[in-house]
């Protein structure tokens, strides 16, 4: 027989037991709020046995259907009456803080400290358990915030007692999870499985396996081919109308990601030119995305109110922030990096920075370069090599796809190229220029070569070649200013091997 989880040992069940669990915890007189006294108070009956009390807490039986109706009738009353709860909240209290009361105000009752940090507790595992409808969630931290604690707790009082299923068994949690997931689309578990066992069993063989499975309009494999095509990985090169179409099928299903691809293609002027009908159609798939919690979805409406890529054409600098701060709690780097840049702009540094910062700590490479900035410049955080250099080090080594290459060329700028005493770090010409042959193409870099390559010309004639070829891609790319400035840098490296010759 499988065994069942025990719904009254940990943070990840808000259940009865949980919630006795938690009473108790707060009480001033322990052996006062027994399980057996704390039940007759929620349901207002006058004894129970101990086992049936212990069974309904370990989660080992359901909670009988007697018990069930009393809720329900509640339920029913409370929708005209609030004040229904009141005797029951007004002892529970009693019983946690050992003082007999009778309050009849639900106001003063929101005001009570020991009420206040049960629900606060109660939260931490509604925030947990995946059996939480995300609406239920939503209400409760909205009940939370607004101080409403009496109708917090009730609403707890409903789901542990008539939602929470029990007995709950490993398996349940495995299919619950799933369908928690699959919330609103029209996928299937069997759709999900067929495309997994692919995944996991296939290794050359897996394209032709995804076509297949795509062929008879499984969303997990549309939506993989598609984003295979978005990224070049089946022929080489970006096909973007081929991924359109593959993620236009999966969308059918509510797939989420390609709801949002779609979205993200229409918006980037892949297909399309962003025409009204193009702004319509975009819109359509980024709230269908939304509706089904796709978190880049939510940062891109942002972008969309941010730069004026509504149908109305106005910009709503307002409802931008709004939805960035939407996605960033949900830990987005990119709604991150849109709030530091928002208040950048602003000069307000200190949110900038703060964003910033939570973006770097998650890896995210235009962060880093702009930590590494901050801390190098030394104007608005104070001037630290060393973490300059770690920011820059850790956006160099993000994935090519995320990559900000000015990681690479400010590492070699700033430290591999002259050096760093403060880090012990010498000048590496070896090292510059296998850092700078990893972004070749990024203009900026050129510069940096040209002076790499002087810099060996002077002591090795072989170099002239190479140094010859920058001067005449920077001569045709800047303006007069900018020569004359290399041109002086040109003087400070040869009048530095002068003095070494010296």
């Amino acid at each position: 027989m499988e065994n069942y989880i025990k719904l009254n040992n940990n943070k990840n069940h808000l259940s009865l037991g949980n919630l006795f669990n938690e009473i108790k915890s707060i009480s001033i007189n322990k052996e006062g709020a027994i399980q057996t006294e704390i039940f007759c108070i929620l349901f207002n009956i006058d004894n129970i046995s101990d086992t049936t009390v212990n069974n309904y807490c370990t989660g080992y039986r359901a909670i009988g259907s007697k018990y069930k109706q009393i809720y329900l009738n509640y339920r029913k009353h409370y929708t005209t009456n609030k004040l229904v709860f009141i005797d029951i909240i007004d002892n529970l209290i009693s019983i946690m803080e050992g003082t007999i009361y009778n309050i009849k105000d639900i106001s003063i009752i929101n005001k009570n400290k020991t009420l206040i940090q049960l629900c606060h507790n109660l939260h931490i595992l509604v925030k947990n358990d995946l059996y939480v409808p995300t609406s239920l969630k939503k209400e409760l931290l909205q009940l939370l915030n607004s101080n409403n604690y009496y109708e917090f707790l009730i609403n707890i009082l409903f789901f542990t007692i008539l939602e929470k299923k029990q007995p709950l068994y490993n398996s349940d949690l495995v299919e619950s999870t799933i369908e928690e997931i699959l919330d609103n689309t029209n996928m299937s578990i069997i759709d999900l499985k067929k495309y997994l066992s692919i995944e996991f069993k296939e290794g050359i063989s897996l394209i032709p396996s995804l076509v297949t499975l795509a062929n008879s309009n499984n969303p997990y494999a549309l939506n993989r081919l598609g984003n295979m095509e978005y990224n070049g990985l089946i022929t080489g090169y970006k096909r973007v109308n081929e991924a359109y179409n593959y993620f236009k099928k999966a969308a059918e299903f509510n797939h989420p990601t390609s709801c949002f691809m779609i979205a993200h293609i229409l918006l980037n002027k892949e297909i399309g030119s962003l025409t009204p009908n193009d702004i319509n159609l975009m819109w359509q798939y980024l709230k269908k995305a939304e509706s089904l919690n796709s978190i880049s979805a939510i940062n891109t409406i942002g972008l969309c109110y941010l730069h004026g890529y509504t149908k109305d054409s106005k910009k709503d600098l307002n409802k931008a922030i709004k939805y960035f701060e939407k996605a960033a709690s949900n830990n987005y780097i990119y709604a991150y990096n849109n709030l530091a840049k928002i208040y950048e702009e602003q000069k307000d540094y200190s949110k900038a920075i703060s964003y910033y910062q939570k973006s770097a700590d998650n890896l995210d490479s235009w962060s880093c370069n702009k930590m590494g900035l901050f801390y190098y410049e030394g104007i608005h955080l104070p001037k630290d090599d060393s973490l300059s250099f770690k920011y820059f080090t850790t956006g160099a080594n993000a994935p090519i796809q995320t990559r900000v290459n000015w990681n690479i060329y400010n590492l070699v700028k700033l430290f591999y190229l002259q050096g760093n005493s403060t880090l012990g770090i010498k000048k590496d010409l070896a090292k510059s220029l296998e850092l700078l042959n990893t972004i070749k193409n990024f203009p900026p870099s050129n510069e940096l070569f040209l002076y790499i390559y002087y810099d060996l010309y002077l002591t090795n004639p072989i170099y002239l070649d190479k140094v010859n070829y920058y001067l005449s891609i920077l001569d045709n790319t800047l303006d007069t200013k900018k020569k004359k400035q290399i041109e002086t840098n040109l003087k400070e490296i040869k009048d530095y091997h002068i003095k070494i010759d010296l």
